[in-house]
């Protein structure tokens, strides 16, 4: 394991660089902004740091092929969330005030974050009971803890951030067409 770590680490950031690299371009031509992309990047990035933060301050060892699957498929499996939640207050905002299209928003896509994010987290806290190997295990603690996190944060933290943040979401949004309040 060391060996492939030290073969790895210079790989890992470059992959997981060009990962972030490549959810920014799909959400940048999807919701047409520059402001959008960074939003829900750094909302997922943060639920997988404060997920990866777990094992490090309760003194607790992370297998690093854990590390690099965790954060490949957290980030993979749980910016739909985002993007689902995003969509739906982009579109209501341009028939609604920030908070009316937020309340709206919640309505129409709270159901879907959880339902979608409970199956994964299941999964993944099934797999860590019912594993004998102790890396599998952990991964299927990562994995469903790493889901609630993400799930917590778009539900919370990303509709602040688009609140908070409409203006220059406005301004940095391609016919953004937003009411104006």
């Amino acid at each position: 394991m060391y060996d492939m770590k030290n073969v790895i680490e210079q790989d890992n950031t470059l992959v997981n660089l060009i990962a972030i690299i490549a959810i920014l371009l799909v959400l940048l031509v999807t919701f047409r902004s520059l402001t959008l992309p960074v939003l829900l990047t750094v909302t997922i990035e943060a639920a997988i740091w404060i997920n990866l933060a777990f094992p490090y301050f309760s003194g607790n060892t992370l297998c690093y092929i854990g590390y690099l699957i965790l954060s490949t498929v957290q980030l993979g499996a749980t910016v739909d969330y985002a993007i689902l939640l995003t969509t739906h207050y982009t579109e209501n905002r341009r028939t609604m005030t920030k908070k009316e299209a937020l309340q709206a928003t919640m309505r129409e896509s709270f159901s879907s974050i959880l339902i979608s994010g409970s199956i994964l987290s299941l999964s993944g806290f099934t797999l860590r009971f019912t594993s004998s190997n102790q890396i599998v295990s952990d991964l299927g603690l990562l994995l469903g803890r790493g889901t609630i996190l993400s799930m917590l944060l778009v539900v919370f933290f990303l509709p602040a951030l688009l609140t908070l943040l409409d203006r220059l979401i406005i301004k940095t949004t391609l016919r953004a067409d937003f009411l104006k309040e």
